[in-house]
């Protein structure tokens, strides 16, 4: 009977779902949605939900404008259902059309997310689109995209971006000295794929000092895959 029990309160609690849970959000995978690379692709809104969610389906705005997000003026509107196709792991991720977007500029977007039982979720921020001149078409790409080199003493900073394509990857971003010597790490994570990440880097080392000027090495590193490694100059003053 005890057995029996423990059996349907099994089955009972797999059955129950949650109510909507907005984990993270965004677009790309740039810090505060600032550094949205639109060169030669799409860039990729997305939303992670908390596990045993039930997501029906979810809609997208984009407007120019805050107020339109209200009103309904929209450069660009989706609605879609999550499926295998764009759903992995509780992330849903859609592609914004690049041909709406212009570079330098500011861009509104609310999320609205609902599930079977007719609860919803709504998230509202904004992005803004960079220019950018990297080349970001191989299957792992990383590049040095802006100053460079650069002067962290005039509190300058530098811009790395990196992308995954296929599948998603864990990825790990190093800064190392010409030869060989460790100076920091930028990032430990698990990078989606077709989103362009950007890291800022200041100069600092990983007790927060200014490295000394010189040629550093950025490295970049996926499970069972050769290092990709640029180069990066570091100045005094110019």
């Amino acid at each position: 009977m005890k057995k029996m029990l423990i059996f349907i309160f099994t089955i009972l609690i797999s059955t129950i779902s949650y109510s909507i849970e907005i984990i993270s959000y965004g677009v790309d995978g740039s810090s505060n949605n600032v550094n949205v690379v639109i060169k030669d692709r799409n860039p990729v809104a997305f939303f992670e939900y908390k596990e045993g969610c039930v997501v029906l389906n979810y809609e997208i705005k984009i407007t120019t404008i805050q107020s339109g997000l209200n009103s309904g003026t929209t450069i660009w509107y989706v609605q879609k259902t999550t499926s295998t196709e764009n759903t992995i792991n509780c992330i849903t991720r859609t592609e914004i059309p690049r041909d709406i977007l212009e570079e330098y500029t500011t861009y509104f977007i609310l999320l609205s997310v609902y599930d079977t039982d007719g609860g919803s979720k709504t998230v509202k921020d904004k992005f803004y689109t960079t220019k950018s001149a990297a080349s970001l078409n191989l299957e792992f790409s990383l590049s040095v995209d802006y100053n460079n080199p650069f002067c962290p003493s005039n509190c300058e900073k530098t811009k790395i971006r990196y992308l995954v394509k296929n599948k998603d990857y864990p990825v790990k971003i190093y800064i190392f000295t010409i030869s060989g010597k460790f100076v920091r790490k930028l990032t430990d994570s698990v990078a989606m794929k077709d989103v362009v990440y950007t890291i800022d880097w200041d100069g600092k080392d990983e007790n927060g000092n200014i490295v000394p000027q010189g040629i550093y090495v950025v490295t970049m590193l996926v499970p069972d895959n050769p290092p990709i490694t640029r180069l990066l100059g570091v100045v005094e003053k110019f």
